[in-house]
């Protein structure tokens, strides 16, 4: 079942349940209303009775009260009215039917009683009749009690009545609320369903590999939001994908070509045995050595990410001096730098004290950013800096390069990213993975620091690491 048909079958649980609700509120409440209006009508009735049984003590030739009541006051429930004085004496007393018992019979609703007066019930000839009596003082201060019977069965049915017909009109309104309720219920899921349904479909085009689909925004709320993130998802899937792709394409020639050294080196080697020329043997020796390298580098750099990507990359922390790894590392290029006629020198700010860390992934992160500064800086120079500050102890690598392109400094780290797009200016960029500086961010993030770089086109790049000291 779906999301939406799930959402349809909850709204129209819930407005079931407020129309019940609703429902037997406005009975309890219409009743306790009816009930109230029976009670007064009731108490009108028998005090109208006993102001007729006074002027009547009074004046008992005179019976116009009594015939104003009998006209105009009298209802189908009154069974019987009398009036008595002192003793007991009845002096006026009038049955207008009796009563036959119902049909059949059904239980009413409880019916409360007024508080003035005595109210009693009782049953003759199976019909409850309800007795009410009201003493008064006549004009000559003498004790009258007037007294009416009503027929509880009429009562209640007069009520039943009532209720039907208000709780007719009750369920006429609910009804048509209820239909709103629904319609109301099945706009709000589409209009929140559309945008949700087009969204997962263009999830699932994106998911298939059209990485240039987009979703359309069609609103600025939460939706529309939503549908921006996932254009932006797409956008980076997209970076990511040429990223591999134009990896994969690189790094199979890059490794065929030390792949195809080898084999060729070997072919020469086979050849200078077989004419006995072995005192050329060891140049090829060394070349299938350097092959071996940069075999050695490539597959170590794709088993680092592998250990990043799954949380195995350990750290082997000793106390290492950080001086001691940026000479050695420093010393590591020395060459490099003079076969390209450039300047490479390390500068020592004051005494840098021991720290803790793992020494050869220090080492490893100091060559990549040194090898690469070295790499791309054709004149001028590079010079490494290294400072205490307050928590910190600084590594500073700075070179007149051709620096990095706006826009790509933010995708420096990332992975399998090289400086490409065609740059003629970057043709060495080529020669790598793109791993080497997102590896050298994790291993000093990792150590608990930071790298920090600053560039500019054309002038030459900054790289600083900071490690707690």
């Amino acid at each position: 079942m779906s999301i939406r048909s799930k959402l349809i079958i909850f709204m129209l649980v819930l407005l079931a349940a407020v129309s019940a609700v609703m429902t037997l509120l406005f009975q309890q409440n219409e009743w306790s209303s009816i009930s109230a209006n029976s009670q007064r009508k009731n108490l009108q009735i028998l005090m109208a009775m006993s102001e007729v049984c006074k002027e009547m003590s009074a004046t008992p030739e005179k019976t116009y009260a009594y015939r104003y009541f009998k006209t105009f006051l009298k209802t189908p429930e009154i069974i019987q009215v009398s009036c008595s004085g002192p003793k007991g004496r009845v002096f006026l007393t009038d049955r207008y039917y009796s009563p036959q018992p119902p049909p059949f019979s059904y239980k009413f609703k409880t019916f409360p009683n007024p508080r003035t007066g005595t109210w009693q019930t009782r049953s003759e000839n199976g019909v409850e009749i309800l007795k009410a009596s009201l003493n008064s003082k006549s004009l000559k201060k003498q004790l009258i009690t007037a007294t009416v019977e009503f027929s509880t069965q009429i009562i209640y049915q007069e009520m039943d009545s009532s209720l039907r017909q208000s709780s007719a009109s009750f369920f006429i309104i609910l009804s048509i609320a209820f239909a709103l309720g629904c319609a109301g219920t099945l706009i709000i899921t589409r209009v929140i369903f559309a945008p949700i349904e087009s969204m997962a479909e263009g999830a699932r085009i994106i998911g298939s590999g059209r990485l240039d689909h987009r979703i359309p925004v069609t609103s600025n709320d939460e939706m529309g939001r939503l549908a921006s993130e996932l254009n932006n998802m797409a956008v980076k899937l997209k970076e990511v994908a040429d990223m591999k792709q134009d990896f994969v394409s690189s790094i199979t020639h890059d490794l065929r070509s030390p792949v195809t050294g080898i084999e060729l080196c070997s072919d020469i080697i086979r050849r200078l045995a077989e004419t006995r020329e072995y005192g050329k043997i060891p140049e090829q020796l060394v070349s299938i050595n350097e092959h071996s390298q940069r075999l050695n580098t490539y597959i170590d750099s794709l088993l680092e990410l592998s250990k990043i990507e799954s949380g195995k990359m350990t750290l082997d922390m000793k106390v290492v001096n950080l001086e001691d790894l940026v000479d050695r590392s420093v010393r590591a290029f020395k060459a490099y730098a003079a076969q390209k006629g450039i300047k490479l020198e390390f500068i020592v700010g004051q005494e840098i004290p021991d720290m803790r860390g793992d020494p050869d992934r220090l080492y490893q992160v100091l060559s990549n950013i040194i090898g690469n500064a070295v790499k791309f800086t054709n004149s001028g120079s590079v010079s490494v800096f290294i400072e205490a500050v307050p928590g910190w102890q600084k590594v500073r690598i700075c070179d007149t390069g051709i620096g990095i392109p706006e826009g790509e400094t933010a995708n420096i780290f990332g992975k399998f990213y090289r400086i490409n797009h065609g740059k003629r200016e970057y043709p060495t960029a080529r020669q790598g993975t793109g791993l080497g500086l997102f590896i050298a961010k994790f291993i000093i993030e990792q150590h608990g620091g930071r790298i920090e770089l600053d560039s500019t086109p054309g002038k030459g790049s900054a790289f600083t690491i900071f490690l707690p000291a």
